[in-house]
């Protein structure tokens, strides 16, 4: 089945996508320096969004539901024109949802999963899809009731997924205290962020830490381990290598595959638009 969501083309600052049944025009300004391909093809847009991220508005050419599905391979997402520009998915974390699936499959049991700034739970839904039993963290009540309603939309049984409206440090430290263990963890943090309670989150200050708490939380026999970036000074490289080192510190016995890359988007016209970096970790048995 084929993705109904579709990179139209960039440029000029700013993404035009096919979203289901609507195209829409968002900011972005990592395509400052590109230029637009087919400029006549953006005023067929259904809505727009002006202004600056936060400070902005959606302006739409005609009347748009409040919320509609979109269809990525076999999941079905709500989407709905949200404050800051979003749309409640971010497309690029398909190829991210699409390979922890296939490294799960390769378990002989259903794996306990860890996911962090689990957002809208197109993570926590694939997996759970197969069968998994995931635990589901993010730090945002309106992240998490859009998340509780795409299960619903795919079904999810509701021992599939476990709700945890928290802080997604402050949640791993008391789990490893605990002497929690997860066959595998998932970790997509901003580069910035805050959590309801005031506390704030720096990904050059922060994440070293969290990384070592969720290498710790890592069962005997672990399948896998994805984290995403965003941060200015993401790479591939810098990513392996913060990777490697905390694995091979607090995780010596553990024999591992990593992959790092850019998280891009294809345009239908075959460019790439990167969105972030990703590291993606396989254990060996």
């Amino acid at each position: 089945m084929q993705s109904a969501y579709a990179l139209l083309d960039f440029g000029q600052g700013r993404r035009l996508e096919q979203w289901g049944p609507y195209r829409l025009i968002r900011p972005d300004p990592t395509t400052l320096g590109a230029a637009a391909k087919t400029p006549d093809l953006w005023g067929s847009a259904d809505a727009t969004y002006e202004g600056e991220k936060g400070k902005g508005e959606w302006k739409m050419k005609k009347s748009l539901p409040e919320q509609w599905t979109v269809e990525f391979a076999d999941l079905q997402l709500s989407v709905q024109l949200a404050p800051y520009k979003h749309t409640g998915v971010f497309p690029e974390q398909e190829q991210n949802w699409m390979w922890a699936r296939t490294q799960a499959k390769k378990s002989e049991k259903p794996l306990t999963v860890l996911n962090l700034f689990a957002y809208t739970g197109g993570m926590s839904i694939a997996l759970a899809k197969d069968g998994h039993f995931v635990t589901h963290v993010d730090a945002s009540k309106p992240a998490i009731t859009w998340a509780r309603e795409n299960a619903e939309l795919n079904a999810i049984p509701k021992t599939g997924i476990r709700w945890m409206l928290e802080d997604a440090a402050l949640f791993v430290t008391r789990e490893r205290k605990r002497g929690k263990r997860y066959g595998a963890i998932v970790l997509d943090p901003p580069a910035f962020g805050h959590s309801p309670s005031g506390k704030t989150w720096r990904v050059e200050r922060d994440l070293a830490p969290l990384l070592e708490n969720c290498c710790a939380l890592l069962s005997d026999s672990p399948a896998f381990l994805v984290l995403n970036g965003y941060a200015h000074g993401d790479t591939p490289e810098s990513f392996h290598r913060l990777l490697t080192g905390v694995l091979k510190k607090q995780r010596p016995e553990l024999s591992f595959d990593i992959d790092t890359r850019e998280l891009d988007l294809v345009a239908t016209d075959g460019r790439k638009l990167s969105t972030g970096t990703v590291a993606r970790c396989g254990f060996r048995k």
